[in-house]
């Protein structure tokens, strides 16, 4: 099995496995988003509940409808505890909520689950058999709204507790769903938590999933317990649903570049190759205009029959049609179905506004333009890549999405810590640094010697930081000289010895190296990879081209002051490298622009 390679971060969830009050059995946490009414029903059912003891938190992710008032107002044989916090998803809200829990064993329920009241025995009772972690059913709530999603989804339902309930039945991490999932506090902290990059700015999908793979691959004992029970209060509308399938296939790209031994069987259930989807809507969703056209007309067509003629088998047919078609447009839209295809690094330097210092004013990236670049690629439709990923992909391992591009910055500068840090995690873009590892806590001597001012280095307790806020760390060299110039006996300690160097100081640095000017020849380059490396970068401009690319000479595109934010910029990403020198012609058309003129006046 293909080794798993982490996409971005998620935020591990601290949770003391030693505070519970005595007693105190189980935290019921509820993630809730604009649905005052609905989570104040659910809350108002919980008051049911017999059995063992338990607290419930309600974490109200942003609503702005009046959902922390409404549940203020209710009155309940227990105290609620509510929890707001902006607006961060549905895997954010449960983190947080079971962050804030004292139970032994947390229990997730959705916001539209109407719990039965024997809810919390069914659960002990899998627990006192020796479960880690616990599913129940979830049937349709009869008093939802009719509709014929409401059918299918009744139907799943029920067939879904008929499948796990029956002897023998295997269960795996895709029948994990969080509606009704609970897990004990202490094995919640030891998997960290959800991945709340999922369910980043509200969208839907995968942290179940991903939660239940780590669940599974730690050898914890998941349990159906098929008579505890919650109803579904269904009330998504037609086209609530068909944002969700969009935001379902962009989730599954997600998930598989976090999972990459599962793209067969992730995409395999969505029936790739039936003729519908190949030669009509994958096509279709690859073409941004066309698919945006197309989708919007058909969802809005679609739904409004959904309105007007809810019992028509034909308006079934064609609703789940234009699913199809929103499940591949998400799919797209998030990059395509991974697989092996050229990408682009990035190589930045200072992140602070060297405006007028000698040697090296082009060398520095003032934060705000590296905000400004990488909104500027997002919004050219260039997706950010992890360092595991982007080596991943050199060594043949993993695919990547359609214009994956990696981040990288040299030498580790102060500055990075302090500016950089801060852009990179709200633009929530994961990046290497390359670090000199006979200069930690210096400056950059190398540019002193040439007459450029100094500039501080990132000590010890700096770099450690900087890893803890996510960057990976690779070496630098050991004095920054250029390894071509370096005596063969001396080889050893500019590679081998900076990996040692940045592993003596508590940092677990990555076999990455990035050469020190750009510069290698044979020797250095045999020196790097006996040093471990697995990869090595250089400034040389290029795509970077999987099964093609040296793994220890990979191309870089080094971003410059000068390069901008607009056009100029984009257009040297999407040329890997360097733009061509327009001067001369923009010379020549200004004196044939001239020339022109004065014969129109003479």
């Amino acid at each position: 099995m293909m080794a798993r390679r982490g996409v971005g971060r998620f935020v591990n969830v601290t949770i003391p496995t030693d505070r519970s009050p005595q007693g105190l059995r189980y935290s019921v946490v509820v993630p809730t988003y604009q649905r005052r009414a609905v989570v104040a029903s659910s809350v108002l059912a919980l008051a049911g509940l017999v059995g063992p003891s338990f607290e419930v938190l309600v974490v109200v992710d942003g609503s702005t409808d009046g959902t922390a008032e409404q549940l203020r107002s209710l009155r309940l044989p227990w105290d609620l505890r509510i929890i707001e916090q902006p607006n961060a998803g549905a895997a954010s809200a449960r983190n947080r909520g079971a962050s804030e829990a004292r139970g032994e064993v947390i229990l997730f329920l959705d916001d539209d689950m109407r719990a039965a009241p024997d809810l919390l025995l069914r659960h002990d009772e899998a627990y006192a058999e020796g479960a880690d972690a616990v599913l129940g059913h979830i049937p349709v709530d009869p008093a939802s709204p009719a509709s014929f999603l409401l059918r299918g989804l009744s139907a799943w339902a029920d067939e879904r507790c008929a499948r796990l309930a029956e002897g023998g039945a295997k269960l795996t991490f895709l029948d994990l769903l969080t509606g009704q999932l609970s897990v004990r506090r202490s094995v919640f902290a030891a998997l960290g938590g959800f991945d709340e990059q999922f369910t980043l700015g509200g969208t839907f999908g995968g942290e179940d999933t991903d939660f239940g793979r780590r669940l599974f691959d730690q050898g914890y004992r998941v349990v159906f317990a098929p008579r505890a029970t919650s109803w579904q209060h269904y009330t998504v509308t037609p086209a609530a649903y068909l944002r969700q399938w969009h935001q379902t296939g962009a989730a599954d790209v997600l998930y598989v570049r976090k999972h990459p031994d599962e793209v067969g069987d992730v995409f395999a259930a969505r029936r790739p190759r039936r003729r519908s989807n190949r030669w009509v809507f994958r096509p279709l969703a690859r073409v941004p205009v066309l698919s945006r056209f197309v989708g919007f007309s058909a969802r809005r067509s679609v739904v409004a029959l959904a309105g007007s003629r809810p019992d028509d088998p034909r308006v079934e047919r064609w609703f789940f049609l234009v699913r199809n078609l929103e499940y591949w447009r998400g799919v797209e839209r998030a990059g395509g179905i991974p697989r092996p295809r050229p990408f682009r690094v990035l190589c930045y330097h200072a992140v602070s506004d060297l405006a007028g210092a000698a040697r090296i004013e082009q060398y520095g990236v003032p934060p705000r333009q590296l905000r400004q670049q990488l909104r500027a690629l997002r919004w050219a439709g260039f997706r950010f890549v992890t360092p595991a990923e982007a080596t991943g992909a050199v060594m043949g391992e993993l695919g990547l999405p359609r214009r994956s591009v990696l981040v990288t910055f040299d030498d580790c500068y102060q500055d990075l810590l302090d500016a950089g840090l801060p852009v990179l995690q709200a633009e929530r873009v994961p990046a290497a640094a390359f670090a000199v590892a006979g200069g930690i806590g210096g400056t950059n001597s190398w540019d002193v010697a040439i007459g450029a001012p100094a500039l501080p280095l990132l000590d010890a307790a700096g770099l450690r930081l900087l890893e803890q806020g996510g960057v990976v760390v690779g070496a630098h060299g050991w004095s920054h000289r250029p390894l071509p110039s370096v005596p063969v006996d001396q080889l050893g300690q500019e590679t081998t010895g900076a990996f040692r160097a940045l592993a003596a100081v508590g940092l677990r640095p990555s076999p990455s190296f990035a050469y020190p000017h750009g510069a290698y020849h044979p020797a250095s380059r045999s020196a790097v990879g006996a040093a471990g490396a697995t990869t090595a970068f250089t400034v040389t401009s290029g795509l970077v081209r999987p099964g093609v690319v040296d793994p220890l000479a990979v191309p870089r595109i080094e971003v410059l002051r000068h390069d901008g934010v607009g056009l100029r910029f984009l257009g040297k990403v999407a040329v890997a490298g360097r733009l061509p020198d327009l001067a001369p012609a923009r010379t020549a058309g200004r004196r044939l622009l001239r020339r022109a003129r004065r014969r129109l006046r003479g």
